[in-house]
Order: structure tokens, then sequence, then C-alpha cells
């Protein structure tokens, strides 16, 4: 595998978990159950309810990464193709890029207005199935946010033997849920919380201008190792 690749894997896991989109719908999935069980024993309730929703993005995540490394690697015996993803990585973090730039200019990636009220019902079911319903949604939801470094991820996995890639992606997502895992573990302070949601809603910004530059450079790391 080439050296670049578990570098790579480190950081774009780290960096697509933090982004906007699932962030800040596991800050509002936390508001949620806070405010519906007893204060008594509300946090392990919340521990255990965003456990799952965690685990239900992880899951899906891991099955989208399996799927389309399943339609990436036959590709990738094409040099075209190859330059293809690449090209297609570099344009997506581009956009990425202007989005978190100039937000107002053009259309932005981003979570389907459609899915806005379906994501908004699921949230209140703040039972297990809920949680998990909504953490694969939101699995499935933040791909238009920061799918860029994911494709580009399997395309540098897709170029590794059969039996390492299921542990890479593992590895992969478990950096992706890492940040929503420490966010959940400070949800018994509140104050700490607190200060985590405010200054994620002011760095939004800048949460999207690291992604499209990560994404850009991930992209012309597979166009030279094409």
């Amino acid at each position: 595998m080439n050296q670049i690749t578990l570098p790579a894997i480190l950081l774009g896991g780290l960096l697509d978990g933090l982004n906007p989109c699932a962030f800040s719908v596991l800050l509002s999935f936390v508001a949620v159950i806070l405010s519906t069980v007893a204060v008594a024993g509300a946090v392990p309730q919340v521990w255990r309810i965003g456990g799952v929703y965690v685990f239900g993005m992880f899951l899906t995540y891991l099955l989208l990464g399996l799927g389309l490394i399943g339609v990436i690697a036959p590709l990738v015996r094409f040099h075209l193709a190859v330059r293809a993803i690449g090209v297609v990585v570099v344009v997506l973090g581009v956009w990425t890029l202007k989005d978190g730039l100039l937000p107002d200019v053009g259309p932005v990636l981003a979570m389907p207005r459609a899915l806005y009220a379906p994501m908004r019902r699921v949230m209140q079911w703040t039972g297990p199935s809920g949680a998990l319903a909504a953490g694969a949604l939101v699995g499935l939801c933040t791909l238009p946010c920061s799918g860029a470094i994911y494709v580009g991820i399997l395309a540098l996995l897709a170029n590794a033997p059969v039996q390492s890639r299921l542990p890479y992606l593992v590895l992969y997502n478990l950096m992706y849920i890492a940040p929503l895992l420490t966010l959940l573990a400070l949800v018994g302070n509140r104050p700490a919380l607190n200060r985590i949601a405010h200054w994620t809603i002011r760095r939004r910004t800048l949460a999207k201008v690291l992604l499209g530059g990560v994404t850009v450079l991930l992209g012309f790391a597979i166009l030279i190792t094409a």
C-alpha cells in the first residue's frame, strides 16, 4: 500500500467526523434527549441513546464504504478512471472551499432540504430504534457534505490488497465517530457542552475550508499516484 494511505485514512476520518453536518445534528439530538428525559439519570440515558445514534452512523458509513469500494476497485485498474476519480475529488474539494468562503455563490454541498422534515421527525424518537434510524439517516445525508474525502480514501484503498481493505475502512470509520463520541462523553458537563456547541457554530466556515483544503490535497494525491 502507498505510504500516504494510513495518514490519509487517519486524518480523513477525523475531518469527516468533524464535518458540520454530523456534528450539528448530534448536538441537536443530544438537546432533544436532554429535554425529554428526567433530570435524574439523564446523563446515562443520553449516553445510551446517543451511543446507539453514533453506532447507526458508524454502521451506515461502513456499509456505504464497502459498497462504494466494490464499485471503485474495478475502475482503478484503468489509469484514466483513477485520474477521473482524482479530478472529481479535487472539484468537490474546491466546491467545499467555495461553500466555506463564498456560501452565497451558487449551490452548496449540504443535506438535501427534502430530508429536513423526516430528520426532525426521527429525532423525536428518543428510544433506541429512533436513535439508530437517526444515526443511519445522518450517515447517509452527510455524504454530500464530506463524501469527497470518503471517495478519495476509497480510491486509495482500492489499490490495497483485498484482505487489508476492511481493517483500514473500519479504522477510517472509528476516526469518523471519534469526535462524536468525545462530544457525547461531555454531556454530563453542561458548561463544556455549551462551549463546544458555540465554538462549533462560530467555526463552521473554518471547518468547511479545512475540509475542502484536505479534499483538494487528497484529490491531487490520487492524481499523482495514479
